[in-house]
């Protein structure tokens, strides 16, 4: 066999950016808002869990299953930042039992523990769905999150809304 020639790998390089762009604009398949609150009642314990050593490591905002970024320096993401090995094996063990392979990661104004379930896009232009704890009422609360917010919650092209499922424990979906 030959060689591909430059037209045939331009054009297979072409249909793969174009098939990637697709896939970044192509709509959600969202993730009902009943599926995740079953899923957050089934995996409560492990929540409350992630929810009680994120608030013991008050220093970290994102814990990720390979690395961690600390409140004063979020540009130095590593792998060991102040949590022993045991301590992140616990989380990513729990990470695993709830469905959060992407980690958790805090606000300070207002408090918040994220946990992203599910979400699709790039940096650019992407969208999450999964569950947020916060001692904070958080708004806008809206009834359901399983269809595109309303246009009056949208900043220009940002939006960020919530359900409450129980105390403190609210569905949260944002598009950016």
């Amino acid at each position: 066999m030959g060689r591909a020639s430059p037209v045939a790998m331009l054009s297979i390089l072409l249909l793969s950016v174009l098939g990637a762009l697709g896939f970044a604009v192509t709509p959600p398949t969202w993730r009902s808002d009943a599926t995740l609150s079953s899923h957050f009642r089934k995996h409560r314990a492990e929540f409350e869990q992630l929810v009680k050593m994120a608030m013991e490591d008050a220093r970290l905002t994102r814990i990720a299953p390979d690395f961690r970024y600390p409140y004063d320096d979020v540009g130095s993401a590593s792998n060991n930042i102040g949590i022993p090995e045991p301590r992140r094996d616990e989380y990513r063990r729990l990470f695993g039992r709830v469905g959060a392979s992407l980690g958790i990661w805090k606000d300070i104004d207002p408090s918040r523990i994220f946990f992203p379930i599910v979400s699709a896009g790039l940096v650019a232009a992407g969208w999450t769905k999964g569950l947020v704890y916060s001692t904070a009422f958080l708004s806008p609360v809206l009834k359901s999150l399983d269809e595109r917010p309303p246009d009056q919650f949208w900043e220009r092209s940002h939006v960020l809304v919530y359900r409450k499922i129980e105390d403190h424990w609210y569905i949260y979906y944002e598009q950016w």
